[in-house]
């Protein structure tokens, strides 16, 4: 045959394996070769230890694992299975998913792989051994020699595997024996009975571990109800599925959903990415004793011994939908979750309604604005334990959502009207109603006491907008002033006597507000505002936690043009965000340190004035995205943890009039 590179092969292997890969091939190859129907196959793992292998097996540190040895009595290595051998990716066992690659695995792992097996060809035994090469030969030193038979005499395969590259073995044998049968359980549940005994031992013959004693009734492994057969709907055919599913009870790992292939698992993915209930820990109580289990599904199919990988540590076929898989790896998964969900109903139930409790807790006790927002929430895809932060920013994301198409069904409308003058007043009041019905009441309250102050409030923004006697620009401070006064914080300024609701509704509920307030103790060049928010949401009160997120805020004067590179408004306000997440700040009259942690205290950095060409430029070099109304800026900086937005003055006033013109309207103000 022509030669190969051996070496190179086993060297371009990046499969998502590790050492006890090759002993799994092995396995799998001993039981291909004991006839199915016999029942009395065995397959012997030995272990073979560093230093003297008789040790203490009380003893805390084993030696590590040098050697191993798997030993059947199979049919052994027949001129069929020989031949087969020597041929890079043979398709000699495709039938029984054989890749023809295995081999190489194991060089991938072990210095130094060998094989003596003894064989029966024409009422002839003979007994073969052989070496893995590593340079252009798969089979090297080859020798066969005529056996006398004897009725001792049996066939099969030893496979040496010997001087392990990397001690990322397990020591302890009960250790690596459960990890074997995870590995293997679709070939132990499809043989039953017939299933050879698998025995994992000391070298030597002690401490024998038999991996078939792992599963069944009262077992350490025990199915859960019947297999499922599932029919998924690819682009070209139905596939036919089978989902058997297990309680492991020694197991304290993820439960999962694993992806199998010729009766070998392949890849896995936690059961909680699509039933949330699934993340926390698994238990029954008997006679008052609790046991803890994981559960795995495993999944078999034509659809996935036909797309596994050479490796066999994936499937040719995407993990979301496309355009080029018949399947994708996330429908498959998310229909078998369903059927796993079924056998443990009462336990979902129960854990669902317990999550459902603690986001009505949460939203009746600490944040009464999200009730309206109650009935939009998600209750499925909350996972288990979610923080109170991470469920205010979902209720701020479905508020956020429903104000986005509230405004562009009002600006459609306000289009559509434009250009129908037609249409009756009537007409426009019942579908700007329609419209509401999308938006949520979270601040109706706080406005209506002073929604007419409001009105004259973004009046006066818009005017200073506008150009001066001489054509001069108002004061970048006349803004300033008009949404929070300068030099103080929020112990000088009353709740009504500032207008930060004009940037952000949010910010009505802030815990600490400096504006160009010395708060810093080693520099006194500050930001225009700084605000701190209460961990969770937006309370004037709380708690100074690394959680609570830190809005800063840069005005710049309205109609400038001209800024050079140093005066990046952008590049100025991270400068800021950086000191106050290197704890360089304190909290009012110097009580203590501002609480954060770069990597987890959320930053959010508003920049307001004119959208000129050198801060479009500012925009690209932070990377940031045109808004829709192509009036503003926004992205995110990881190296932060920054949102950045930039809004013209424009964008301001104008998204201020449209969060405030329905109010207006009802209390006859337009």
């Amino acid at each position: 045959m022509s030669k190969i590179n051996i070496d190179r092969i086993v060297k371009d292997i990046k499969s998502k394996t590790t050492s006890l890969t090759p002993i799994i091939e092995a396995i799998c190859n001993s039981i291909d070769a004991i006839d199915s129907k016999r029942t009395d196959g065995t397959i012997d793992i030995i272990v073979k230890r560093n230093n003297n292998p008789s040790f203490d097996f009380d003893t805390v540190h084993l030696p590590d694992i040098d050697s191993i040895d798997i030993i059947d009595n199979g049919i052994g290595f027949t001129e069929e299975n020989k031949d087969s051998f020597d041929t890079y990716r043979s398709g000699f066992k495709m039938s029984n998913g054989g890749k023809g690659f295995g081999r190489f695995m194991y060089l991938k792992y072990f210095n130094h792989v060998s094989i003596e097996s003894i064989f029966c060809e024409n009422g002839k035994y003979k007994k073969r051994c052989f070496t893995f090469g590593h340079a252009d030969e798969i089979i090297e030193n080859e020798t066969i020699v005529d056996i006398e038979f004897n009725e001792t005499i049996h066939t099969g395969t030893i496979l040496h595997l010997t001087s392990i590259k990397d001690h990322d073995l397990d020591k302890g044998l009960d250790v690596i024996a459960r990890k074997l049968v995870e590995r293997l359980l679709a070939f132990f549940v499809t043989g039953g009975e017939n299933t050879p005994k698998i025995t994992i031992k000391e070298e030597g013959g002690s401490n024998p571990i038999v991996l078939n004693n792992y599963i069944g009734k009262d077992s350490a492994i025990q199915q859960v109800g019947k297999e499922e057969p599932i029919t998924l709907k690819g682009r070209t055919k139905d596939w036919e599925f089978l989902v058997k599913t297990y309680k492991i009870y020694y197991s304290a790992l993820t439960n999962k959903i694993c992806l199998t292939a010729n009766m070998r698992e392949v890849t896995d993915s936690a059961l909680h990415n699509y039933v949330p209930e699934f993340k926390e820990t698994m238990f029954e109580i008997t006679n008052g004793i609790q046991k803890n289990f994981m559960i795995k599904a495993y999944v078999q199919g034509t659809y996935l011994d036909e797309n596994v990988t050479t490796e066999r540590d994936g499937f040719n076929f995407g993990k979301e939908d496309d355009l080029y898989s018949d399947l994708s790896e996330k429908q498959i998964m998310k229909a078998v979750a369903q059927i796993v969900k079924n056998y443990f109903v009462a336990d979902i139930e129960k854990r669902y309604n317990d999550k459902k409790q603690k986001v009505e807790h949460y939203v009746y006790n600490h944040a009464p604005w999200n009730k309206t927002l109650l009935k939009d929430v998600d209750m499925e895809s909350i996972p288990i334990g979610i923080s109170d932060f991470d469920l205010e920013m979902r209720f701020q994301k479905i508020k956020f959502d429903k104000e986005q198409t509230a405004r562009i069904a009002l600006k459609e409308l306000q289009d559509k009207h434009s250009k129908n003058e037609e249409e009756t007043e009537d007409a426009l009041e019942d579908e700007i109603n329609e419209i509401l019905k999308n938006v949520t009441d979270t601040a109706k309250n706080d406005l209506a006491h002073y929604v007419c102050q409001r009105r004259k409030i973004i009046e006066l923004f818009d005017d200073l907008r506008k150009r001066i006697d001489g054509g001069k620009s108002h004061k970048e401070s006349e803004l300033h002033n008009l949404i929070f006064p300068m030099i103080k914080d929020d112990r000088d300024v009353e709740y009504e006597e500032h207008n930060l609701w004009l940037l952000d509704e949010r910010f009505n509920f802030t815990q600490y507000i400096a504006s160009d307030k010395v708060i810093s103790h080693s520099d006194h060049k500050e930001p225009d505002l700084a605000i701190f928010y209460e961990s969770g949401l937006f309370y004037r009160n709380g708690d100074n936690s690394i959680t609570s997120p830190i809005a800063i805020v840069e005005f710049k004067r309205p109609k400038r043009t001209n800024y050079t590179d140093e005066e990046n408004p952008i590049i100025q306000a991270l400068r800021y965000a950086g000191k106050i997440l290197a704890g360089k700040y304190e909290m009012p009259e110097g009580l203590e340190d501002v609480i954060v942690d770069k990597n987890v205290t959320p930053v959010y950095i508003y920049i307001v004035c004119d959208i000129v060409p050198k801060i479009v430029e500012f925009a690209g070099f932070a990377g940031l995205s045109i808004s829709p109304d192509k009036q503003g800026y926004f992205g995110y900086n990881r190296d932060y943890n920054a949102y950045i937005e930039i809004k013209s003055f424009k964008k301001v006033i104008d998204d201020a009039k449209m969060r405030n013109q329905i109010f207006f309207k009802k209390l006859g103000l337009l």
